[in-house]
């Protein structure tokens, strides 16, 4: 039976072994936490450099404007979801404020680079559109039946092209207006995160919103060559 300083010495042994137990899970705790911290860090760090590289795409558009840079568009964006989708499968409770800033991120990245892609590729689509239209017109047998019937699906299938080209390209210029939101989220979380410059950022919407009108107003022309009987 133990005497009185003998329980007070195991007390206090007792007392001692749950302090070190605590400090050792505090410990684990916040390093687990910075574990997660750097994971995000790495996840963001790499859709920010995809994300520049696709921003600089629209700078030299008429270049990029080719299947190749529509595969690139669509890897990128493959590659972001895959870091939305390898983000979900952490630890998120131990920091759920930047979790949710990281993923809210990361998703407007992966929609940017859909939409930048979709554009492109019916940007694409339209183009060739036009050019084939512009060489019916100027074909044989003009104003007969069957060249007016033909001139109306061209014309039809066209004006599809255009209208898939605009919604996309509207959603991509309304989704790069949106980043800086996101941006500054993430940013309040990790100040020193590598991301995407709002100026960058708002170059590409300016350069967007002026492709979209450009091809408003070629597509205004084509529309008015084709109406020509």
């Amino acid at each position: 039976m133990l005497s009185g300083s003998g329980n007070k010495a195991a007390v206090s042994a007792l007392a001692a072994l749950l302090v070190v137990a605590a400090l050792g899970y505090w410990g684990y705790s916040g390093y687990k936490k910075l574990e997660l911290r750097d994971t995000i860090v790495a996840l963001v760090k790499d859709a920010s450099r995809r994300f520049e590289g696709a921003l600089a795409m629209e700078a030299g558009r008429a270049s990029a404007d080719n299947a190749q840079a529509v595969q690139k568009l669509d890897e990128h964006a493959q590659e972001v979801d895959r870091h939305v989708i390898e983000l979900r499968g952490l630890a998120l409770w131990r920091d759920r404020v930047l979790a949710e800033a990281a993923e809210d991120y990361l998703l407007t990245v992966r929609e940017v680079l859909r939409k930048q892609a979709a554009s492109h590729r019916y940007g694409i689509q339209v183009a060739a559109g036009e050019a084939a239209l512009r060489e019916f017109m100027r074909g044989a047998n003009r104003r007969s039946r069957t060249w007016m019937d033909e001139a109306v699906r061209e014309k039809d299938r066209l004006e599809k092209d255009y209208f898939d080209y605009r919604l996309s390209a509207d959603a991509f210029a309304r989704l790069l207006e949106a980043y800086p939101e996101s941006r500054q989220k993430l940013a309040a979380e990790i100040p020193a995160a590598p991301l995407a410059a709002d100026d960058a950022v708002q170059a590409a919407r300016e350069r967007a919103v002026q492709n979209s009108r450009r091809a408003e107003s070629e597509m205004q022309q084509i529309r008015q060559l084709a109406a020509v009987r």
